[in-house]
């Protein structure tokens, strides 16, 4: 018997601890948006990276009772969005882009497909909100 008790409480804890459905999508959102913002950076004249990265969290954190995002997710969201913009940009870095900005036109079209899944992935956030 004690041992059914400890077996419901174990995996009670691991339900209650689990994230939301919907979180794949926000992390799939973040990624896409993370790496496209550091190309954007590097690349595009006078992007405002900070303004790009401040809409993405407002639109997250207008979603976020709705989708059932908590502040730890959040958190998490924003912690990879910051690894994965440095990585970038460190990346694009070793490629000599900051040293010769017309070799941005070689991987034009790398960050266009994933503005292309970026897309999607806002595509089925607006499903999930409509639900």
């Amino acid at each position: 018997m004690r041992f059914k008790y400890i077996l419901i409480l174990m995996f009670a804890s691991k339900i209650s601890f689990a994230q939301p459905l919907n979180y794949p999508i926000f992390n799939d959102l973040v990624q896409y948006s993370s790496s496209i913002n550091a190309y954007s950076y590097m690349c595009i004249k006078n992007f405002n990276e900070e303004e790009a990265k401040s809409e993405l969290f407002e639109l997250i954190e207008l979603l976020q009772e709705k989708t059932n995002l908590s502040e730890k997710d959040i958190f998490q969201l924003k912690d990879k969005y910051f690894r994965i913009n440095k990585s970038t940009v460190s990346q694009l870095i070793q490629l000599g882009i900051n040293r010769n900005r017309a070799l941005c036109a070689n991987y034009l079209k790398i960050f266009e497909r994933f503005d292309k899944k970026k897309s999607n992935t806002l595509d089925k956030l607006i499903e999930i909100t409509h639900e």
